[in-house]
């Protein structure tokens, strides 16, 4: 009777542990991405944060992705600020699908990224692109193809002035370009398909955009997040042999709303309280400023990442 009792018992334990380390799913583009090396990042970090399992879950995109976050399917998602703020309100990529259930936590980090050429490619600027193969349509990471337009706007042209090449996703627009189907390759740049490419071709070479006002102009009407800087070379950064104008724009991290206050409190407290740990895992997260984790998007924050910001003094006004 007692040991009956005792199995009982315990069988009753380990149900409610089980409840208690339900698994966190965070939402990622396929591996080779800079979003799931992002996540796979992250989820080291937040797995010891939480004290329950991570799981980091790819998809075919963030066009993907963000729906399942948003039907609380996944938890947490990492994507650009105009794709959180876009599918929020329904417009651009996710017309007619507002996807209210998002919440932002974070802007982690600028994003450097821009079209790359063959080193020893004829073609020398931005200027010199008009006609040539661009991997193109990204139909499953659909924010993607307006990051390319913009690109291309800074250049003062359209898709209509390319040889366009129809790809799904980023992953396949770099492997169009590794096996010459392309002029072009577009990528973030630091990282592994980047660098992957690099070895493929003999050397690849990132094309500097253009920084005068009407062309910041154009890109901005098609891309309003986006601006122009200066990336500098570094050991991981194939294609930037010398300080190169790149588009820049912000990388944040959202959850469903019902994920709990207190979970939501615990990720936004890593990204804070961890950032040797994350820049260990990914160089892109030393240039997190902690102070200004918040920044308004139109779309509101998670109760859980607003209670740490006020608990730490984060500027809650931008």
């Amino acid at each position: 009777m007692f040991k009956a009792m005792a199995l009982a018992a315990g069988l009753a334990w380990l149900g409610a542990s089980g409840a208690l380390a339900q698994p966190i799913g965070i939402g990622t583009s396929p591996q080779g991405t800079l979003t799931y090396t992002l996540a796979a990042t992250y989820a080291k970090v937040a797995q010891q944060a939480l004290g329950q399992q991570v799981r980091v879950q790819p998809s075919s995109g963030t066009g993907v992705m963000v729906p399942l976050v948003d039907s609380g399917e996944l938890d947490v998602g990492f994507v650009n600020t105009l794709e959180l703020s876009s599918s929020f309100a329904g417009t651009g990529d996710f017309i007619n699908k507002a996807q209210k259930n998002l919440r932002a936590v974070a802007v982690l980090f600028p994003i450097q990224s821009g079209f790359f050429v063959k080193k020893d490619s004829p073609i020398k600027s931005m200027a010199d692109i008009k006609g040539k193969r661009l991997p193109y349509g990204y139909t499953s990471q659909q924010v993607i193809r307006t990051v390319t337009d913009g690109i291309l706007a800074n250049a003062g042209l359209t898709p209509d002035d390319m040889k366009l090449v129809l790809v799904p996703n980023l992953i396949r627009g770099v492997d169009e370009f590794i096996t010459g189907n392309t002029d072009l390759g577009y990528f973030a740049a630091g990282q592994a398909k980047v660098s992957e490419a690099d070895a493929a071709v003999g050397g690849i070479r990132y094309l500097p955009l253009f920084d005068d006002a009407a062309a910041i102009a154009r890109m901005q009407k098609v891309l309003p997040p986006a601006y122009i800087s200066t990336l500098d070379p570094a050991p991981n950064r194939a294609g930037i042999a010398e300080p190169t104008k790149l588009l820049y724009y912000d990388y944040v991290m959202f959850v469903n709303d019902k994920v709990k206050k207190d979970t939501v409190y615990k990720l936004t407290q890593a990204l804070f309280e961890k950032q040797a740990e994350l820049s260990e895992g990914m160089a892109l997260f030393r240039q997190t400023d902690v102070k200004r984790l918040y920044r308004d998007m139109g779309v509101p924050y998670h109760e859980g990442a607003i209670a740490f910001y006020k608990d730490r003094g984060v500027e809650l006004t931008k």
